[in-house]
Parts: C-alpha cells; sequence; structure tokens
C-alpha cells in the first residue's frame, strides 16, 4: 500500500466537507482513512506518478465503496512536481514519507501553494536531516528507496515551504521514529549504520518530521462557504421552491452534519420572508389602485406574456 514515515491524516484534522489531496499515494492507504474522515460531501485525491500504483489503488477504491458506501476518492496519474489539480480546489495537502524522493523540491512546495485555497492546510511527514549524509550513505540505492539519500535539512525544508507563500509553519522533529527502525535491525538502516563514522547513529543524522503550514490569505474568507451552509441555503431554495421532496433530503443532509434545528428554522424563515416579497409588493400596489391611487406606474417588462414581437401584452 505505500511506505510510511508517521501519518499525516491525523495531523489535518479533516473535516467532513473537505477536499483533501495525498501526494504519493501509492495504493491509497492514506486517502482511504482521509474520504472517511470528509465524508460523503467531501473529497479525498490522491496523485502518483507510476501507473502501476494507481491502477492498484484504483482497485482498491472498490473495496473501499463497498464497505463505507462512500464514492469519494479519486486517484489521478502525475507528478507532483506538476500535479493534475486546479487552482485553489483544495482544503488540505497530505503526504507520507513522499516529497524526499522528488528532484525538485521547491518546485513541489510551489504546487502545493498553488492547489491551496487561501486559508487552505498542509499536513505533511516525510524524512529530514539534521545534517548532511556521509556520501557513502547518499550514494547507496537501498537509501534511496527509502527516503533517506533524497531528504534535504529540516531548514531547507522550512525554507522552501516559505518561499512557495506558505505561512504558520511548524516543525516537529520525531527522532523516536528512526531509533526505533534502527532497533528493530530493519535491512536499510543496518547499511546505513555499517557506512556511518564509527559511534555514530542514523537518528544523529536523519529524523522524521512533521509540517504543517498554512497558504497565506483570508482564511475566515475561504471558510465561510462550508457545507453546512451550503445545506441551511439549500433548505431555504427548497422552501423559496415549494419542494417538499427537496426540503426533506436537504434537512436530512443538513441533520448529518449537525446542524440544529434552530438555524433551520432561521433557514426556513428567510426563505419565507424572500419568498413573500413579490406578493406583499402586488398586494401593496392593489391597494393603491384600489383607493384611487392611479400614480403608480406598471412596467410591462415584468408581465409573463410580454415579447418583443410588439403584441399587446397582458399587462398594457
Amino acid at each position: 500500500m505505500g511506505l510510511s514515515c508517521g501519518n499525516p491524516t491525523a495531523l489535518a484534522a479533516l473535516k467532513q466537507g473537505e477536499t483533501v489531496l495525498d501526494l504519493g499515494a501509492g495504493g491509497g492507504f492514506d486517502v482511504f482513512i482521509a474520504g472517511k474522515k470528509v465524508g460523503s460531501t467531501g473529497l479525498a485525491i490522491g496523485v502518483d506518478m507510476t501507473a502501476e500504483m494507481i491502477a492498484k489503488a484504483r482497485r482498491n477504491a472498490v473495496t473501499y465503496r463497498e464497505k463505507t458506501g462512500f464514492d469519494n476518492v479519486d486517484f489521478r496519474l502525475g507528478e507532483i512536481e506538476h500535479m493534475p489539480v486546479a487552482d485553489q480546489s483544495v482544503d488540505v495537502v497530505i503526504s507520507n514519507c513522499v516529497l524526499n524522493l522528488s528532484p525538485d523540491k521547491a518546485q513541489v512546495w510551489r504546487e502545493i501553494a498553488r492547489v491551496l485555497k487561501p486559508g487552505g492546510r498542509v499536513a505533511i511527514s516525510d524524512l529530514a536531516l539534521l545534517k548532511p549524509l556521509p556520501n557513502s550513505v547518499k550514494e547507496m540505492v537501498e537509501a534511496l528507496v527509502g527516503c533517506v539519500a533524497g531528504a534535504v535539512l529540516v531548514s531547507e525544508t522550512e525554507q522552501m515551504a516559505r518561499d512557495a507563500g506558505l505561512v504558520d509553519i511548524t516543525l516537529n522533529q520525531k527522532s523516536d521514529y528512526v531509533k526505533a527502525m534502527s532497533e528493530w535491525s530493519d535491512p536499510l538502516y543496518k547499511k546505513i549504520i555499517e557506512c556511518l563514522p564509527k559511534g555514530e547513529k542514523p537518528s544523529d543524522y536523519i529524523t522524521s518530521l512533521e509540517v504543517k503550514a498554512v497558504k497565506a490569505g483570508s482564511k475566515e474568507q475561504s471558510s465561510i462557504y462550508t457545507p453546512a451552509i451550503a445545506e441551511l441555503i439549500a433548505i431555504g431554495a427548497a422552501v423559496a421552491a415549494n419542494c417538499e421532496p427537496c426540503f426533506k433530503y436537504h434537512y436530512d443532509q443538513a441533520h448529518k452534519l449537525g446542524i440544529n434545528t434552530d438555524d433551520m428554522a432561521l433557514a426556513v424563515k428567510k426563505a419565507i420572508s424572500v419568498k413573500q416579497a413579490p406578493a406583499q409588493s402586488i398586494i401593496r400596489l392593489t391597494e393603491r389602485f384600489l383607493h384611487g391611487d392611479f400614480s403608480a406606474t406598471v412596467d410591462s417588462a415584468c408581465c409573463p406574456g410580454n415579447s418583443n414581437s410588439g403584441t399587446k401584452t397582458c399587462c398594457q
């Protein structure tokens, strides 16, 4: 399903209705976790550069849909340096031990900033360096496969995120992950140990790094149109349109999102007020005419029977 050095979905605080993007999705493990968190009104997108992994993820998605009933995951073939994702369309970007494999990490961070909405969040787990690796380790093929040789310094990661326009950057180093891998006699870390200067350990060089950041912009403005607000608007529209099935459907959806009946009642009250406005207008007009005030003019364009044919309409 994929390599891992953390669980970014736990950091992302995903909410129902959000769109989340996983970079280097592999077989879809983190996408399926995210999909359950964002629910039926949300979307979890996975991008991977290998057609084989996309095919595997899509096969896994069949089981995911059967078990959850959600049709909210989408796997796309592409490079994380050039994502097949629209500008400002994503609420949260996650990634699990992938960015270090990119040959152009600065471009990846720019892409992250591009696809995020203003106020959108980043929650990434990756491997980073506390100090440069010895050349003997960097040249090991196994180190590259294991997400080590391509890692950059913690400070470089922060600078690339900042240069891309991200703010509120927090970095949490978790060296215990590397220590555990070494103590478990992981074959990769055993070979790394053999290439290190005497007395040094992998955890002296490598750390699991949690990166949190926010895209600069108005967080408040980006979050005004939430799934809950959308359902309240839909409830009002259903009332204005006299659509009973619509009202019942959106009432159920609002209830699932945890919207209380007082808020729904306010939406209904506002809809009734808007709906009655034209009726009140014609009532006031008739009262004026019936009381002898013929000064009120009527625009014939308002008549449903009006046309541009020049013929007399019902309002004339």
